[in-house]
């Protein structure tokens, strides 16, 4: 065998090893076992077989096919991480909802700035959402946001200052802590009466993957420990979508879901949570959709779910680096 044919091959079979092993973590290609930490490497996996792709066009070979086979089977997966174009109608009718984690008002000095609190206000007045959901609402560092007549806040934990929190320019009634036993994270829900509606408003974060740009799959500290961390919290993640998903089975009016769900959406706590509904990025959305401010790396955990009866008009990720997230707003339509 001479070296030209003994490259072609080894070249070949790493790259059908990757596009496997991207099947795999897609959920598409079923083996009876997963590795669900896996996922949140499916852009770079994607990214080493699309590196692969462009190797095999310019040398003018015939496993440049297989990456556009592998896009085919898993299209469908492909919209969860990629919209191609927006499809958004601009629009000042429907309902704006903007969902943010606010990061506690950058109360420990994350941004070497104290301005925050009142650079979050100031983006909130230019952008005019009708509601706004917080994650990591703390209520000793928040402005007044004195333009919205209803807000509920509601902590994490008993008598806690950080919590879930919704303001509003519409009438909000019936608001409940949504608790997560054994948990620091928690969510709230509450009843929007917009129009001749009433809508059921759930605002919730799940347990925190504690990560963050120091800690990548690929970095010296990700150690065995930390890899088992991550497992623990992906199944604690699981059990809380599920007990959410059993709280609102009883509600009957039409669902607006805005979540911090601290994964991305490749995992089983998305595939739970978005059953039945509608991922708004998906119906509206442009682009890798990124909201968590990880450095070269696209990770979308930030979420507005709805019911199958609302419409998405539009969907905006706001490019503003005040959190550690990024802020998302969608403008809704019901029937």
């Amino acid at each position: 065998m001479d070296k030209k044919s003994f490259l072609f091959k080894s070249l070949l079979i790493i790259n059908i090893f990757f596009l496997l092993l991207q099947l795999f973590t897609m959920d598409i290609l079923n083996l009876g076992f997963n590795f669900p930490i896996l996922s949140l490497g499916i852009p770079l996996l994607c990214f080493i077989n699309l590196i692969f792709s462009v190797y095999w066009f310019l040398r003018f070979k015939w496993p440049f096919f297989l990456f556009f086979l592998v896009f085919a089977i898993s299209f469908e997966a492909w919209q969860s991480l990629y919209q191609f174009k927006s499809k958004g109608i601009i629009t000042s009718k429907g309902l704006t909802v903007m969902s943010y984690n606010v990061r506690s008002f950058n109360r420990f000095d994350w941004i070497d700035t104290k301005e925050i609190p009142s650079l979050i206000f100031n983006y909130i007045e230019l952008v005019k959402p009708d509601i706004v959901c917080f994650q990591e609402y703390n209520q000793d560092q928040a402005p007044r946001f004195t333009n919205y007549s209803y807000k509920i806040f509601k902590p994490y934990v008993p008598k806690g200052k950080i919590g879930s929190c919704i303001i509003s320019k519409y009438p909000l009634v019936n608001s409940k802590i949504i608790s997560f036993e054994g948990s620091s994270n928690g969510g709230m829900q509450s009843d929007l009466v917009w129009k001749q509606d009433t809508l059921r408003l759930y605002n919730l974060h799940f347990e925190s993957l504690k990560i963050n740009s120091k800690d990548t799959l690929l970095s010296s500290n990700y150690s065995k420990k930390i890899r088992s961390k991550i497992k623990n919290v992906f199944e604690t993640q699981k059990q809380q979508v599920l007990k959410f998903n059993k709280l609102s089975q009883s509600n009957k009016f039409p669902e607006i879901i805005c979540t911090d769900l601290n994964n991305n959406a490749f995992s089983e706590s998305y595939k739970n949570l978005s059953k039945n509904r509608l991922d708004t990025f998906k119906e509206k959305g442009k682009g890798f959709g990124s909201t968590y401010q990880f450095p070269y790396f696209p990770l979308r955990i930030d979420y507005i779910f709805t019911t199958t009866n609302i419409t998405t008009l539009d969907y905006i990720t706001h490019e503003v680096e005040l959190s550690d997230h990024k802020p998302i707003s969608v403008v809704l339509q019901f029937p």
